[in-house]
């Protein structure tokens, strides 16, 4: 998994109706993307990643 694997899904689940809806779940989103662009360490996106999939959880 690359970085840059990474971030095509990460923008792939920006697009999504699901994800969009919620602009926390979004910011954290784009934060990622910008970790990931800047090249924080991987346990730092990891910890946004799980923060967003924590915000999608509980919308439902």
């Amino acid at each position: 998994m690359t970085p840059t694997r990474i971030s095509e899904v990460i923008r792939d689940a920006l697009e999504s109706p699901d994800v969009s809806a919620d602009r926390q779940t979004v910011r954290y989103l784009q934060e990622a993307l910008d970790a990931l662009s800047d090249g924080m360490p991987p346990d730092y996106t990891a910890m946004i990643l799980y923060s967003a999939l924590g915000r999608l959880g509980e919308s439902r």
